[in-house]
């Protein structure tokens, strides 16, 4: 499985998936090489977030502020910390549930990333969706909380209501990537995304 994955919520909007416990923050330009390419005056490479355990350390690269503050080394991230990349380019950092140690970046500047996203979750046990404002994904329409968790190599589904995958007719418990999830309220789909 990719660990980069575009998930796309009916009436919500799209959001990135990165499973790694490091990703690179850079410039979106094929050479980058970057998880978060962001269209901004960045460097190709200008700063790390790595998972450690339960808490996250953002490291460097280039010129990085943490809540206007310069940093020069790896500083931990705190919930609802803004990292200002460069001249201008602001990331909020938030781990909104409790029970999980996945992590949410949301670019509150006018820059956007490439594909362009509603938020990049940082996935490391579950991701929760639904109507309350703790999720990671905020999707006020629906009736209950959808769980994506990982186990392995693989992403499994937990819901108080059935939801379906393809036209079986059994309730899904596993995510195949390319393929709708679907239930009453509920409609996403998680595709790949390749690096140029």
């Amino acid at each position: 499985m990719s660990d980069r994955l575009q998930m796309w919520i009916d009436g919500v909007g799209g959001y990135m998936l990165l499973l790694a416990d490091r990703i690179n923050v850079g410039q979106a330009m094929a050479s980058a090489q970057v998880d978060i390419p962001i269209m901004g005056d960045i460097s190709r490479r200008h700063a790390a977030i790595k998972r450690s355990g339960d808490e996250y350390i953002v490291e460097p690269l280039s010129e990085v502020k943490l809540n206007d503050q310069a940093i020069d080394g790896p500083s931990l991230l705190r919930h609802r910390d803004v990292m200002t990349l460069g001249r201008g380019v602001k990331l909020q950092f938030t781990q909104p549930h409790p029970l999980s140690t996945s992590a949410v970046l949301k670019i509150v500047s006018r820059h956007r990333t490439e594909p362009a996203c509603d938020g990049v979750v940082l996935l490391a046990d579950s991701l929760l969706m639904g109507p309350k404002s703790n999720n990671h994904v905020v999707c006020s329409q629906w009736q209950h909380d959808v769980v994506v968790y990982r186990q392995g190599s693989k992403l499994l589904l937990k819901s108080k209501t059935p939801l379906f995958q393809s036209d079986s007719t059994q309730p899904a418990t596993s995510i195949k990537i390319g393929e709708t999830v679907q239930g009453e309220e509920v409609s996403f789909c998680l595709e790949p995304i390749g690096r140029a």
